[in-house]
């Protein structure tokens, strides 16, 4: 698998977890991380870290060059790249050094939000033709996708798996209510409108915390925000965490107003651990949040309705409230659980090998 960097992001948590639980099957795995990173991701298997230079991202003959010696010695039936960077890096490496293997792109995003002129989209497609299959992690996603591009592929939906613990471990609750963000600091995740919510409900209840775990370039801008709008004594960030879950209290409410997403794996893990989601409806969200069933879903930028959901959560009566979170729990048992995802894949790749032999 081939991933941005080591980071506390999703499709980079995604890879580990899932190459460890195919390793556990008796698949060989192995790691190539083409840029540098600090984070310690949670992957038992070999790492190839190739720390390129991320401004030549675009070109970088060595990376490719690299990237095809690691895969000489290892002799892959299945080569996956885990977003837009490594797509290019695969496809260059494998156009320019020709190695085998079956190629395909983990499509975890809407690419449709990302692809704004014609040049960008042919550029894409011609990528994209390159390759052998997708995985999407959503049927919103499967859809974006095929709308952009008329060419077929095997294309199938398979969700973002999540390791479901055998104890759940929350801290203790604090004066509520408290809201916890878990997410890198980047655009897509939209923190001003988070900060503008948050600030909102602090002029209604003065003992409202905000809880912040994550990493990213936007975490300085959002810190100053922070500093700006006069909330630093009841914002708190706590960096990237291995178990984010384990700085969350009881009585938390998850909140995420994004931009854009794919299927955000820690609405999942927010159902394993019974914590309330309140969502805007972008991407495959409402395929994970159905509204007043498994969270609260809210219109997209509706920053009103995002807080009216949050206060109608904290009057909520602890049986009305469990209802939701016994609903959201068991839907995330039943289609979310790692190791069931990961035979999804190994079904996915094995019609993908059996494609040349019919």
């Amino acid at each position: 698998m081939l991933i941005q960097r080591p980071q506390a992001r999703g499709a980079e948590l995604f890879a580990s977890h899932l190459g460890d639980a195919l390793i556990e099957m008796g698949h060989e795995v192995r790691m190539i991380t083409l840029f540098e990173g600090g984070f310690d991701l949670p992957f038992s298997g070999t790492t190839h870290r190739l720390n390129r230079n991320s401004s030549h991202r675009f070109f970088d003959y060595g990376a490719w060059k690299a990237i095809h010696q690691i895969l000489l010695n290892f002799n892959p039936d299945i080569v996956q790249a885990m977003g837009a960077d490594t797509l290019k890096f695969m496809v260059f490496s494998k156009i320019i050094f020709g190695w085998k293997g079956k190629t395909v792109f983990y499509n975890g995003s809407v690419i449709g939000r990302y692809i704004r002129s014609k040049p960008v989209r042919l550029f894409n497609q011609w990528l994209y033709k390159s390759i052998s299959g997708i995985v999407a992690v959503s049927k919103a996603s499967q859809l974006d996708f095929e709308n952009l591009f008329s060419f077929r592929l095997l294309h199938e939906v398979i969700p973002v798996g999540i390791l479901i613990p055998e104890k759940i471990s929350l801290k203790a609750p604090l004066p509520e209510p408290v809201l916890v963000h878990i997410g890198g600091f980047t655009f897509e995740k939209n923190h001003p409108e988070l900060l503008q919510v948050f600030s909102t409900l602090l002029a209604i209840k003065p003992d409202s915390k905000l809880l912040m775990i994550g990493e990213g370039p936007l975490r300085r801008q959002t810190e100053e925000l922070v500093e700006k709008k006069d909330l630093a004594h009841a914002v708190s960030f706590l960096g990237a965490h291995p178990d984010p879950f384990a700085l969350v209290p009881k009585n938390a409410i998850l909140v995420l107003p994004s931009k854009i997403e794919g299927m955000p794996a820690v609405i999942g893990e927010a159902f394993i651990h019974r914590i309330p989601v309140v969502a805007y409806d972008v991407g495959a969200v409402s395929e994970l949040v159905v509204a007043h069933q498994t969270g609260w879903l809210v219109p997209a930028n509706d920053s009103i309705k995002m807080l009216e959901s949050i206060l109608e959560i904290t009057e909520l009566s602890e049986n009305s409230l469990s209802g939701i979170l016994d609903a959201a729990e068991q839907f995330a048992r039943e289609n979310l659980e790692l190791k069931r995802v990961a035979m999804q894949y190994e079904g996915f790749y094995s019609r993908l090998l059996f494609v040349d032999k019919t």
